[in-house]
């Protein structure tokens, strides 16, 4: 049976201007190629070469390959853009240079206004900067942290988004917390803590859970050249969620009764 929940929230997501602008911006050289008035005036005519049908032919064989171990639909479009506008960039300035400058400067006009949707995540999800995750660990060790080290620009990140979003909701806790540190924004923090952010290892996204202040868990988007595969059910088990939340709940019942004494 079709999930209508899952299908509906997929179309939602579908329907923002960051899908519906890229979808565009990605398809606009075969639209500008095939569309009768408008190929004629950028080009010779209106039909492709062998040198336009084999960059078609690459993106097409990149995307698949990047996609086969996608989890979401947003995680295969987010692939998509990145190697269908570096492609008709390539396809532009191949017809005009100026056409090509001009298609790039609307790819970077479009990262830079246009924002990812925002997935449904825990409310008390907590965004770190500079060097505040350190802090926040050194000053808070009762609570348990779960926290993903992220960069905006990265399609595998955007496709955890979801991900990671679900399991905030379903374990967030009054001693078990979520966060994300953006690795663009906290300089030396995920190296600390042995996560490269660099994108030649492509180790982003990476997950770790913190207890008393100290990573306890941790899983990685590659680790020694292998893939990880972050689905839900993957994250859920490999981070030992289930473990740890149990924990929280039991720190809770302990805190609880010693705070009634005090009083």
């Amino acid at each position: 049976m079709v999930n209508t929940y899952a299908l509906k929230k997929t179309l939602r997501s579908l329907a923002t201007p960051y899908f519906v602008l890229n979808i565009v911006a990605s398809l606009l050289h075969p639209i500008s190629r095939f569309t009768p008035g408008l190929c004629e005036m950028i080009g010779d005519s209106c039909n492709l070469d062998f040198y336009e049908v084999e960059i078609y032919f690459f993106v097409i064989c990149v995307v698949a390959i990047k996609n086969r171990r996608c989890v979401s639909v947003e995680s295969y479009l987010s692939t998509f853009f990145l190697f269908a506008k570096a492609g008709a960039a390539i396809l532009f300035y191949k017809m005009n240079i100026q056409l090509s400058i001009w298609y790039i400067v609307l790819c970077i006009v479009l990262m830079v206004t246009v924002r990812t949707p925002s997935f449904e995540e825990s409310a008390e999800m907590k965004y770190f900067v500079d060097d505040t995750l350190p802090q926040q660990l050194k000053n808070d060790t009762e609570t348990i942290w779960v926290v993903e080290f992220y960069t905006t620009f990265s399609p595998h990140c955007n496709a955890v988004k979801p991900i990671f979003g679900a399991l905030s909701r379903e374990f967030t806790h009054e001693y078990m917390k979520f966060g994300k540190c953006d690795v663009l924004k906290s300089h030396g923090v995920p190296e600390s803590y042995g996560i490269s952010s660099s994108c030649l290892k492509t180790e982003l996204p990476a997950i770790i859970i913190f207890e008393d202040g100290k990573p306890a868990a941790r899983v990685k988007q590659t680790n020694n050249g292998k893939q990880y595969l972050m689905s839900y059910e993957n994250l859920k088990r490999d981070l030992l969620m289930q473990e740890f939340y149990n924990k929280a709940v039991e720190k809770s019942k302990k805190i609880k009764p010693e705070s009634k004494k005090k009083k």
